[in-house]
């Protein structure tokens, strides 16, 4: 970022520049001054809640109206005193005219994306009766394996709830984004990592991610810093991305093919010794399974990768060998690029982390690194309660099927149409929802009908959309603008960091944080829970101080450094043991033979290859001025991409006769979209490139109604066989997998 300080130190290493000269400077400082707030406006500092970045926020309010956002002053390893642009226009959320204003029960029994739900506005006290009511009645009738809970596994209060009611069928969207990398990590080097010591590396090896187009600043930042400091940075990406342009070397690498790539790499590092050896001996099970290990990676020559990857042999053994010299070497993980893409992702992690293993940075300088955090006592450690009821019952998105992903407890929306119409149909008799859309879902034109064979839905979302559409009940619930929280920070935390995140403005209208929800419907369905020792509720507040106190921050959340920052600096120490069931690294892994599964890495194809009827890759993205299903209501946001279009190489559209702006169809197995296309020269010629957080069908979000098309609409979901089948062992949902025509269209629709 450029600062006042960055110039003038630029200005100094030019040798005496006419940016450093005396003049100059003085006019520069005198311009560049701390604005001073006029009357009636004050600062509060905060925590941004777009993502889990945990960047620092200084909000401005003038007489209580919330005026700006930006990055908070001081908090220099998180957003380093800058926001992205999401996190800029959280304003818009807040005061966004179709918010969700009050309770509201639904009057018209058909439900359906378009139909009118005939909104009655009823009492918060109505409307948690009436959930009680419901859940009370399935779980008496039906059972507990009757309630389907679509969530994020927190609030701690909120899991408080679930867990006292036993409800086996609480599903999320993490084998969209980073269950695979969870569970594989947990096996491999130790608990869920997010923290990269870029500024340290000296050789980024970047699998897809874009890292530098996801407007998470810390990220950014990081690679930023690490070229800065002499970096070798190398991109695999089907398209000439952002972060590939930033790259020294690019390759057009085929999608789906990154496995053959990183293990064609394992293969040469291990060929020639060019592993970390004092590493590998010390803090690895290397030694142990040495012959195993080299067995497998034998044949993986780069010939054979190049085969597979398009990406020349030359290249990646050159490659694997800078790698394995010019360290310390890292290769990122971070969400759906690696873990959920491809239904071969549970392979692909197990290779990146082999190869960060094998570059010895698992918590070292220039590596992945462990998040040094202090411990935050959740509620089960404030108030003491009865033992939990076990969870028994079938799972209606079958990950009991994977037992992996069953012990880590994540969900699958990639399997929870097929389980709901397919295999368990009728078993769900009540459901809940939390800030999610129907543009989260694969195919969700089948999750749609598969949410109407509920009886009774209960949603909770600031916004009216697809999904609000299809409630029974809707609550309205706040933003993060409107909430208190502590949170340590995970993304870059050599050392303890947390942040308060303060509610910066009284919640409007009627909405209701999800802790008040979940102590109130505990008062109906399980009241022994949500007491404290001397018999009184739980109370959010209190148990915020609490939190505090034993946290060891302060007496009271209240008493929080105003900074928005609390800081234990400290040494780094790197871990001589790591969080596994060997307490070393595990190359091979021993616990995956006992469960049937593959030890190593193999190389495994994508599920679906383009045919003469299919015949280009479909790829997806999330737009740097997007949260994903979040934002796309925020006009602000909008305006700067207000619609996704198909870009496609424009080499290939010659070839179908398609000219800029033409509309053009795009057809999978699954279903159809019609974009307008936009030619491009950065994208592979055998591909398609769509942007996600488009077509919103709910017609309350004026804003984002009528934008775009819904991606999803052309990616398949898939059943628990057709995982197992494919080796898919840690719960890919593969969202990047399907293929598709493309066909140039007329007005009125009509093929050219």
């Amino acid at each position: 970022m450029l600062t006042r300080r960055s110039m003038l130190r630029l200005a100094g290493a030019a040798g005496g520049s006419l940016l450093g000269s005396t003049r100059l400077a003085k006019a520069f400082e005198e311009v560049f001054q701390a604005a001073e707030l006029p009357a009636g406006m004050r600062t509060v500092a905060t925590a941004c809640g777009i993502c889990d970045s945990v960047c620092g926020v200084q909000a401005v309010l003038q007489d209580g109206v919330l005026r700006f956002l930006g990055g908070l002053p001081g908090d220099t390893n998180g957003g380093g005193g800058g926001l992205c642009a999401k996190g800029g226009a959280g304003i818009g959320l807040v005061y966004d005219p179709d918010r969700l204003k009050y309770p509201m029960k639904r009057t018209n029994p058909e439900k359906g994306i378009g139909v009118d739900p005939g909104w009655e506005r009823i009492t918060w006290t109505e409307a948690l009766d009436t959930i009680a009511a419901r859940f009370s009645n399935a779980i008496s009738q039906y059972g507990a394996e009757s309630l389907l809970v679509i969530s994020r596994p927190s609030p701690d209060v909120w899991m408080r709830l679930l867990n006292a009611l036993g409800v086996a069928n609480r599903v999320d969207h993490l084998d969209e984004c980073y269950l695979t990398s969870r569970i594989l990590q947990r096996y491999c080097t130790g608990p869920m990592s997010w923290a990269h010591d870029f500024g340290n590396s000296k050789y980024v090896l970047l699998f897809g991610w874009d890292l530098l187009a996801k407007g998470k600043l810390v990220f950014a930042r990081g690679i930023v810093e690490a070229k800065a400091n002499g970096a070798k940075v190398v991109c695999f990406n089907p398209q000439y991305s952002a972060t590939a342009r930033f790259a020294d070397e690019w390759y057009p690498i085929r999608p789906g093919s990154d496995l053959a790539v990183a293990l064609a790499m394992i293969h040469v590092l291990l060929e020639e010794n060019l592993y970390n050896q004092e590493f590998v001996a010390n803090y690895t099970n290397f030694p142990e399974y040495e012959a195993a290990i080299r067995a497998n990676f034998a044949p993986y020559t780069p010939e054979w990768a190049e085969l597979q990857s398009d990406v020349p042999a030359t290249a990646i053994r050159r490659l694997a060998r800078e790698f394995g010299t010019m360290g310390p070497a890292i290769v990122p993980i971070h969400k759906k690029t690696l873990a959920a893409n491809y239904t071969n992702a549970s392979q692909l992690v197990h290779a990146i982390l082999i190869l960060n293993i094998l570059a010895g940075t698992i918590d070292r300088p220039g590596g992945r690194y462990e998040a040094r955090k202090i411990s935050i006592p959740a509620v089960d450690a404030v108030y003491p309660r009865p033992a939990y009821p076990p969870k028994t019952g079938r799972r209606v998105d079958s990950k009991d099927r994977l037992p992996l992903v069953l012990e880590d407890g994540g969900g699958m929306f990639s399997t929870l149409a097929d389980g709901m119409l397919t295999k368990y149909p009728g078993m769900i008799q009540a459901a809940f929802i939390m800030q999610y859309t129907m543009l989260g879902f694969p195919d969700p034109l089948r999750i749609t009908e598969a949410l109407k064979t509920v009886p009774f839905l209960a949603v909770y979302d600031f916004l009216p959309n697809d999904v609000a559409a299809m409630a029974d009940i809707v609550l309205p619930g706040t933003t993060y603008l409107e909430v208190n929280d502590l949170l340590a920070r995970e993304y870059s935390a050599k050392y303890p960091v947390v942040m308060s995140r303060r509610a910066v403005v009284p919640a409007m209208f009627e909405a209701k944080s999800i802790g008040y929800l979940a102590i109130e419907l505990g008062k109906r369905l399980a009241p022994d829970y949500f007491k404290t020792p001397d018999g009184s509720w739980i109370n959010p507040g209190v148990l915020l101080d609490e939190k505090t106190r034993r946290a060891g921050i302060a007496n009271s959340f209240a008493e929080f450094p105003p900074s928005g920052l609390w800081e234990r600096p400290e040494p780094f120490v790197p871990r001589t043991t790591f969080g596994t069931a060997s307490g070393k690294c595990q190359i091979y892994v021993p616990q995956f033979v006992a469960k049937g599964y593959d030890p190593l890495p193999v190389w495994k194809e994508k599920r679906e290859r383009p045919t003469a009827q299919y015949p280009y890759y479909f790829l997806t993205y999330i737009p740097a001025v997007q949260r994903r299903n979040t934002t796309e209501n925020n006009p602000i946001l909008t305006e700067m991409l207000p619609v996704n279009v198909a870009n496609m190489n424009a080499a290939l559209a010659r070839g179908l006769g398609i000219r800029e702006g033409d509309l053009v169809r795009l057809r999978s197995r699954t279903g159809s979209i019609t974009l307008a296309a936009h030619l491009v020269e950065t994208l592979r010629p055998d591909a398609v490139l769509v942007a996600h957080g488009y077509g919103q069908r709910s017609k309350l979000m004026r804003v984002a109604w009528g934008r775009g098309e819904r991606d999803s609409d052309l990616i398949a979901d898939q059943t628990v066989e057709e995982m197992v089948a494919a080796g898919n062992f840690a719960g890919s949902a593969g969202i990047m997998e399907a293929v598709v025509a493309i066909e140039r269209v007329q007005d009125g629709g009509s093929e050219a």
